[in-house]
C-alpha cells in the first residue's frame, strides 16, 4: 500500500447566517474544511481550491454539505442564496419496502412503530412497480423512495426481503463498478452497495441515477471497458437513513420482527464486547491492527463496560459466545473474513483464530446485541449459503448487525484508526454511543466520513468503497438504548396434537411461536415434519411419533424427550450445533445419521438407537480444532451399521448396551474419555481406539464379538477390570505405534487369542 497523506479536517455548522451571504474562509496546506448549509441554498466558490457540493441528511435534518481542500495555506471566499422556503413537516417518518405477499406480516411492526411515535408507511412492491418510472425495478424502488421524500417527508427507509434460494430477488439489489486499483480488481469488479437507494439526490436536488453515462453499469470508478476507465458521477451522501432486512421466507420474517419489537421493549446492559487481533502479519509497523483499533473505538464507547476480547489473551469462540451469552448491547469484530466466516491472528502469528457461523447458531438469545464485523465480504447477502452478518440477525442471535458486502481495507499500523473501514467504524460506534436510532448512526457515519477527505489520488477508490459496502441488516429506526427493564420472564407451554381448544397441529408452528426457555408438549399421534430448533425448548412427547427427514437443534440448551423418532429418507436424524443438548428416553431409528452432534456439554441418556447406518456420530467439525466433549449413558445402541462413530473427542461412553451392530460398535479417536461399564455382545468390532490417548477403559463387559478391543496409534491409555470373554479374532489387541498403554487386572476368557501386539 502507498504512504497516504493524512489531512486535517474541520467542519462548520451554519446554526445562522450573516446578511452578507458570504464569508471568508481561511484553509490550511492539505486541510478539508466542511460546511453545512440548508437545502435549496445556492453557492458559489471563489478562490484557487478544490472543492465538492453534496446533499445529504444528518441528524434527521436534509442538508447541502460543502467541502473545500487545497494543497497550500489559502483563503476561500463563499457567496450564498438562502433558500426562501423550508421544508414542510412530513406526514410519514419511515417507509418499508416488502413484497406484496408480506405486507400483511409486516403490520405487527407497523402497529409497534406508531405506538412509539414513528409515522409508519408499508408499501407493496406491486404498487411500486405499477406507479413508479425507471429503467429497471431498482431504479423504480428508488424513484419510489425519492417521491416519498417529497410527498410524505420521509427519513428512514426499510427495505424488507432478500435473495432466494432460486437466485432470484425479493427486493432487487444494485451493484456497484468500482475499481478500488487493487490487485482484488480482478476477482471483485463488482459489489453490492444499498447505499444505491439511500443516496437519492445530486447536489442540485436532481435524481442520483448513479449512472450519468448511461450505460447501464452503475457506481462505475475507473471501470474498465474496451481498454477505457469509465467513472460515473455520485456524492454518495444518504438522503435517508436505510436499512435491509435480507428475508428468505416468512419464518424468518416474523423472528425478525419480534426480536426487533422485544428489543425496543427490553433492557441495556450498556457492555460492549471487542474481538480482534493481528491484520498484517510481520510488518513494520509493530501494532496489532485489530486490537489497536479497538483501543480506539473503546475510548469512544463512553458510558458503556468494555469487554475485551483479544487474540493477544489467547482468544477462542469459547470466550467470544461465554461473553456474548452474558449479555452486551453491541459486539464488534475487528479482523478478517469470508463470507460465513470472522478470523484473525494473535500478533505476529500465522496460525488462524476462526469464528464460524455454526458458532453463532451456538449463541443463547437471551439479549441481543447490535453486531458490528470488518472482513472481506461478510455482509455479502448474494449467496445460498447466509452470510455472516445476516445470519446473526435471521437466526435470531442479534437484532441488528453491521458489515461489508464487498472486500475492506484497513490501514497498515496506526493508520487503521484513520483512514478506510477503520476510520468509518470508529465514526459508526462513535454515532451508536450518541445517536437515537441505529439508522441514523449509520448515516451520519458515512457522512462525517466522506466529509473527512479530499478525494484526491488512489485512495479515492479506497473511501468509496468503504461507504458504498457498509451494509446495515436491520431496523434502521431501532431505538438505540431504548426501552424499561423487562418483566420478570413467565415461561410458556405450549401443546400440539390433543384436544385442547388452542393447541397447535405442527410441531414447528408451536416451535416458532415459543421463546427461550419454554416448553412444549407433543401428545399422541404421528407427525410428519421436518423440524428446526433455533430456540432452548424443551420438547416432550406423549406417545407421539415424528416421521422425519432431518431435526435441526441450532440454538443451546434443548431438551427432546419421550418421542418415537423415525427416517423416511436418506437423511440424518437429529443434527445438534447447539452446545447443552439434552436427549433423553428416545426411539430413533431408520436413518443414515440418527444423531449427528457437533456440539459441546451434549447429553445422550436412556435412547434405543437401532437400524441406522450410524447410531451416534460425534464430531468437532464446527468447533475450531477443540476436543468435542459429551455424556452418551444407558442407551440401547443395536442392528446398527456403525454403533458410536467419534471423531476428534473427549466424551464419557457409560453403562450403554451395543449389540449386533454390523461394523463398529465403537469408533474412537479422541483424548482423555471414558468408556466404563458398558456390554459389547455378538458385534463385529466392539471398541476401536485410533489416534487416541488417555482413555480410561474400565469394568466393560465384551462378550462374544467377532473382535475384542483394538488399538491403532493409541498411546497412554488404561485399560482396567474389564471382562473380555469368547470373542472371535483376539481378546485384545494393539497394532501400529501404540505404546505405553495400562492393562491391569482384566479377565480374559476363551477368546482366540486373548491377546495380540503387533
Amino acid at each position: 500500500m502507498k504512504a497516504l497523506t493524512l489531512l486535517t479536517v474541520a467542519l462548520f455548522f451554519m446554526p445562522y447566517f450573516p446578511s452578507t451571504n458570504e464569508m471568508f474562509v481561511k484553509i490550511k496546506a492539505n486541510e478539508v474544511k466542511t460546511m453545512e448549509f440548508p437545502i435549496g441554498t445556492k453557492i458559489s466558490i471563489e478562490g484557487n481550491v478544490k472543492y465538492s457540493i453534496a446533499r445529504g441528511i444528518k441528524n434527521g435534518e436534509r442538508k447541502i454539505f460543502l467541502s473545500i481542500y487545497s494543497e497550500k495555506n489559502a483563503t476561500v471566499r463563499v457567496k450564498y442564496e438562502l433558500p426562501h422556503k423550508t421544508m414542510k413537516a412530513g406526514e410519514y417518518d419511515f417507509l418499508i419496502i416488502a413484497p406484496d405477499k408480506w405486507v400483511e406480516l409486516i403490520a405487527p411492526l407497523k402497529e409497534h412503530k406508531e405506538s412509539y411515535g414513528i409515522k409508519t408507511k408499508v408499501v407493496g412492491l406491486g404498487e411500486i412497480y405499477n406507479r413508479a418510472k425507471g429503467r429497471d425495478d431498482a431504479e423504480k424502488i428508488k424513484y419510489f423512495i425519492k417521491d416519498a421524500i417529497e410527498e410524505w417527508g420521509i427519513k428512514y427507509v426499510l427495505l424488507v426481503g432478500g435473495r432466494k434460494y432460486t437466485g432470484t430477488w425479493l427486493i432487487p439489489v444494485r451493484y456497484t463498478w468500482l475499481n478500488d486499483r487493487s490487485s482484488s480488481w480482478e476477482y471483485e469488479r463488482r459489489f453490492i452497495s444499498d447505499l444505491y437507494y439511500a443516496d437519492v439526490y445530486n447536489a442540485d436536488g436532481s435524481f442520483s441515477s448513479w449512472d450519468t453515462n448511461n450505460n447501464g453499469y452503475y457506481g462505475e470508478y475507473d471501470h474498465e471497458i474496451d481498454g477505457k476507465k469509465l467513472s460515473d458521477k455520485l456524492d454518495l451522501y444518504p438522503d435517508v437513513y436505510l436499512g435491509r432486512l435480507a428475508c428468505r421466507n416468512e419464518r424468518e420474517l416474523k423472528r425478525v420482527i419480534k426480536n426487533i419489537i422485544d428489543y425496543e421493549n427490553g433492557h441495556l446492559t450498556k457492555k460492549a464486547i471487542l474481538c480482534g487481533g493481528d491484520l498484517y502479519l510481520h510488518d513494520p509497523w509493530d501494532v496489532a491492527e485489530g486490537e489497536y483499533l479497538l483501543e480506539e473505538i473503546a475510548g469512544k464507547m463512553e458510558g458503556y463496560e468494555i469487554v475485551r476480547l483479544y487474540a493477544s489473551e489467547e482468544l477462542d469462540f469459547r470466550k467470544i459466545n461465554d461473553a456474548i451469552n452474558e449479555g452486551a448491547d453491541f459486539v464488534i469484530f475487528e479482523g478478517a473474513g469470508n463470507h460465513h466466516l470472522w478470523a484473525t491472528h494473535a500478533k505476529d502469528n500465522e496460525e488462524w483464530i476462526y469464528y464460524y457461523a455454526w458458532n453463532i447458531m451456538q449463541l443463547k438469545k437471551e439479549h441481543l446485541p447490535i453486531v458490528l464485523t470488518s472482513g472481506a465480504r461478510l455482509g455479502q447477502f448474494n449467496r445460498s449459503r447466509e452470510c455472516f452478518n445476516w445470519l446473526f440477525v435471521s437466526k435470531g442471535k442479534a437484532v441488528a448487525s453491521i458489515g461489508p458486502t464487498g472486500l475492506c481495507w484497513i490501514g497498515h499500523g496506526e493508520n487503521v484508526t484513520k483512514i478506510f473501514l477503520g476510520r468509518l467504524h470508529i465514526l459508526l460506534c462513535q454515532e451508536m454511543t450518541s445517536s437515537p436510532t441505529l439508522g441514523e448512526a449509520w448515516g451520519n457515519a458515512i457522512t462525517e466520513y466522506l466529509s473527512e477527505y479530499s478525494w484526491q489520488g488512489v485512495a479515492k477508490a479506497f473511501h468509496m468503497k468503504a461507504a458504498e459496502e457498509l451494509e446495515l441488516f436491520g431496523d434502521p429506526t431501532l431505538k438505540i438504548g431504548y426501552g424499561t427493564m423487562k418483566a420478570s420472564t413467565v415461561n410458556k407451554i405450549f401443546h400440539v396434537g390433543g384436544s385442547g381448544p388452542n393447541n397447535y397441529t405442527r410441531i414447528q408452528e408451536a416451535i416458532n411461536d415459543a421463546s427461550d426457555g419454554d416448553t412444549i408438549i407433543v401428545h399422541e399421534g404421528i407427525y410428519i415434519e421436518d423440524l428446526l430448533i433455533d430456540k432452548s425448548l424443551t420438547i416432550m412427547g406423549r406417545n407421539a411419533r415424528i416421521k422425519t427427514n432431518g431435526i435441526v437443534i441450532t440454538a443451546p440448551d434443548v431438551s427432546i424427550e419421550g418421542f418415537h423418532i423415525e427416517g423416511y429418507g436418506k437423511g440424518d436424524g437429529i443434527t445438534c450445533y447447539g452446545n447443552g443438548l439434552l436427549l433423553k428416553s428416545n426411539e430413533i431409528r431408520l436413518f443414515n445419521k440418527s444423531i449427528v452432534i457437533s456440539a459441546e456439554n451434549c447429553i445422550i441418556e436412556g435412547n434405543e438407537i437401532k437400524n441406522n447406518e450410524c447410531g451416534i456420530w460425534l464430531n468437532s467439525i464446527w468447533l475450531n480444532s477443540s476436543w468435542l466433549n459429551a455424556e452418551i449413558r444407558e442407551n440401547t445402541i443395536k442392528s446398527n451399521w456403525y454403533g458410536i462413530w467419534m471423531e476428534k473427542a473427549s466424551a464419557s461412553i457409560e453403562r450403554n448396551n451395543f449389540s449386533y451392530n454390523q461394523w463398529y460398535a465403537l469408533w474412537v479417536e479422541g483424548n482423555d474419555g471414558k468408556i466404563e461399564e458398558n456390554t459389547f455382545f455378538r458385534n463385529w468390532y466392539s471398541i476401536y481406539l485410533y489416534n487416541s490417548q488417555g482413555f480410561e477403559i474400565s469394568s466393560n463387559v465384551i462378550i462374544s464379538n467377532m473382535h475384542g478391543p483394538q488399538f491403532v496409534n493409541s498411546i497412554r491409555n488404561n485399560i482396567e477390570g474389564n471382562t473380555i470373554k469368547k470373542n472371535e479374532h483376539y481378546g485384545i489387541y494393539f497394532g501400529w505405534r501404540s505404546k505405553d498403554n495400562i492393562i491391569t487386572k482384566n479377565n480374559f476368557i476363551e477368546n482366540a487369542q486373548n491377546a495380540r501386539d503387533d
